[in-house]
């Protein structure tokens, strides 16, 4: 065996593995930095208002190490997940489309609300799911070691949770036809909107709770109480599932 072939992985799942982790390492780490000096999520500083029991002081290095530290080995768990998706071919099983003129150009545009759509239902109901006694403590319970979060919680889960949160992603295409580069936008607009529900501030008009359209968009403000009370607000980008099951907290919308 030649020396590079002992360097060099040649596993056709390693290199899918460790291109999106790259990929969604690096994607990450930029919008979260840039997010983290824009809010600054203390009641003193950075763009936005602070929420309604916004810590005086708070994120010190210790707390920040810790999210951050398990939002990396959550990436590396997406990443492993692609990478036996596209290293081991189950990916030719799934509706993903490489030839942008296999669907009308329509549906490319369509697919990534749709995406959007379907995921905040799938998260809603994992989320509730890892709620329960049974679940809270085998997945969940290190996502809550952030009462008051900053953008680096973002991922910050447990290794079970990393995989079930990446695996109904993965349901995505197996449900609907969906580019890669659909699939990308989708999830960069993911990443970025899981980083802002985590920054500490708030950037929506103080009405937008109570507003017709807006009553049904998830805010940081929103999920901030979840992560302060441990329930409610279970929903990822809209309030949809939250107000239908009420499960919405009662004091969200009041002034803060």
């Amino acid at each position: 065996m030649n020396s590079w072939q002992v360097l060099l992985p040649t596993h056709p799942f390693v290199w899918p593995m460790m291109f999106v982790t790259l990929i969604y390492g690096l994607r990450y780490l930029a919008m979260a930095a840039l997010a983290y000096r824009v809010a600054r999520p203390t009641p003193q500083g950075g763009w936005g208002r602070p929420h309604r029991n916004a810590p005086l002081r708070f994120a010190a290095r210790q707390h920040i190490r810790r999210e951050l530290g398990n939002s990396l080995i959550s990436l590396a768990i997406f990443g492993a997940v692609n990478g036996v998706l596209f290293g081991w071919g189950l990916i030719q099983h799934s509706l993903v489309y490489f030839r942008i003129s296999a669907y009308p150009v329509w549906w490319f545009v369509l697919s990534i609300p749709v995406m959007v759509i379907l995921h905040d239902t799938l998260f809603y109901w994992l989320h509730r799911a890892m709620h329960t006694r049974l679940l809270f403590g085998l997945m969940h319970k290190v996502h809550h070691q952030s009462t008051h979060p900053t953008v680096f919680a973002a991922y910050s889960f447990h290794p079970t949770e990393a995989l079930a949160e990446a695996l109904i992603v993965t349901v995505i295409v197996y449900v609907i036809p969906a580019h890669p580069l659909a699939l990308l936008i989708f999830q960069t607009f993911s990443t970025a909107y899981n980083i802002y529900g985590h920054c500490g501030r708030e950037f929506y008009p103080v009405e937008v709770a109570n507003h017709p359209l807006g009553r049904w968009v998830n805010t940081s403000t929103a999920h901030a109480a979840h992560h302060g009370q441990g329930r409610y607000n279970y929903g990822f980008y809209f309030m949809f599932w939250d107000r239908l099951m009420g499960t919405t907290d009662p004091k969200y919308g009041q002034a803060s």
